[in-house]
């Protein structure tokens, strides 16, 4: 890699942001959104201004050249993206999510789907299905995945799950993702 000015770079981002926007307008990465393809094209500027061979980085050559590395960039990043190995992550779900006035709300809360209600009867009805929801949600994990589940929506880290269960954090992780997948 060649010794290149910083302030030369700027100018070449700049330069060719536009053909970089409508390249990426014109592919779909997978969990990802047409930014994050702007960001692997203007990935791909750099790499071109640091492995360009020629006398400047304003010349006629460098332009089929940076369009290129951009294309290739882009490409690689979609290519990478549909390998299923990011699956779990761009399909997951999480255990939290937040209501319509900003605030964090857990997995059991959304489906508790509380009723504000005093009446006797109402809270009887609403834990009546509270409580199907849970046998449901029981009835596709195992007991194994229900331990892990009730340590993490006690507020437990992975670590401290992995550590408390005597298992590795990644069979933590790897059981949080099945979860997370049978309950969508």
């Amino acid at each position: 890699m060649k010794n290149v000015n910083p302030s030369d770079v700027v100018k070449v981002v700049q330069k060719y942001s536009k053909y970089v926007s409508s390249l990426s307008r014109k592919y779909y990465i997978v969990g990802g959104t047409a930014e994050d393809l702007f960001e692997e094209g203007v990935i791909g500027i750099i790499e071109a201004c640091n492995d360009y061979n020629g006398e400047s980085l304003f010349e006629q050559k460098f332009d089929a050249f940076v369009k290129l590395c951009v294309k290739r960039q882009i490409l690689d990043a979609i290519k990478k993206a549909n390998t299923g190995k990011n699956k779990a992550l761009n399909e997951s779900v999480p255990f939290t999510t937040f209501d319509d006035e900003g605030e964090e709300q857990t997995l059991l809360e959304v489906i508790a789907d509380r009723n504000t209600s005093n009446d006797p009867l109402d809270l009887f009805i609403d834990k009546e299905k509270f409580d199907e929801r849970i046998r449901k949600c029981e009835k596709k994990l195992s007991p194994y995945e229900k331990e892990v589940l009730e340590h993490y929506l006690d507020g437990e880290k992975q670590a401290e799950i992995a550590k408390n269960l005597n298992k590795e954090v990644k069979a933590i992780d790897n059981t949080l993702q099945r979860i997370k997948n049978k309950l969508k």
